[in-house]
């Protein structure tokens, strides 16, 4: 199991994430500089220092792009197992990210697990019409019914990588 981490301009809860995840010992740690800077080296030495690999976009091509480049990494580079892709921002806490890492490895028939936000408070106009038409379409094509398309906390099974390196768009 690998959890892939795509981060532009992190701050120290990138670091905080990825040592409470050690604790856990899902598995290698993944993350993608999406171009970043030279200002933020010195979290993604200090990520690296962790143990975790760390590659670099020499400039910001987005979070599409980056996913590519860490799933293809991990094609290439194993291990073979699902892969579990979080933010680095932090809103996506440690024991969420293992769940989904459960639920990963408990499925008999592999697919996609989506981490699920519960909104709350102030949430902008533009976001939540943003999920709330999304969530329609989806339901309408799948059949199926998701509370939070958008939500970056996501597990796949490695039989998809090939898959997921070949999605049209960034």
């Amino acid at each position: 199991m690998t959890i892939l981490i795509p981060s532009y301009e992190p701050d120290v809860r990138l670091l905080n994430l990825v040592l409470q995840l050690q604790t856990f010992q899902l598995g290698p740690i993944v993350i993608v500089d999406d171009g970043s800077g030279p200002g933020y080296r010195g979290i993604f030495e200090t990520a690296e220092a962790y143990g975790c690999t760390v590659l670099t976009h020499t400039v910001n091509l987005g979070k599409g792009r980056a996913l590519k480049t860490g799933f293809q990494h991990i094609k290439e580079h194993g291990p073979q197992g699902g892969i579990v892709c979080a933010d680095s921002d932090g809103q996506h806490l440690p024991h969420d990210i293992k769940r989904i890492f459960d639920v990963l490895l408990e499925q008999t028939n592999p697919g996609i697990v989506l981490g699920s936000r519960r909104f709350s408070g102030t949430i902008p106009a533009r976001s939540r019409f943003g999920n709330t038409v999304t969530r329609g379409v989806f339901s309408l094509t799948t059949g199926t019914k998701v509370y939070d398309t958008q939500t970056g906390l996501r597990g796949f099974p490695y039989s998809m990588l090939d898959w997921l390196c070949q999605i049209p768009g960034e």
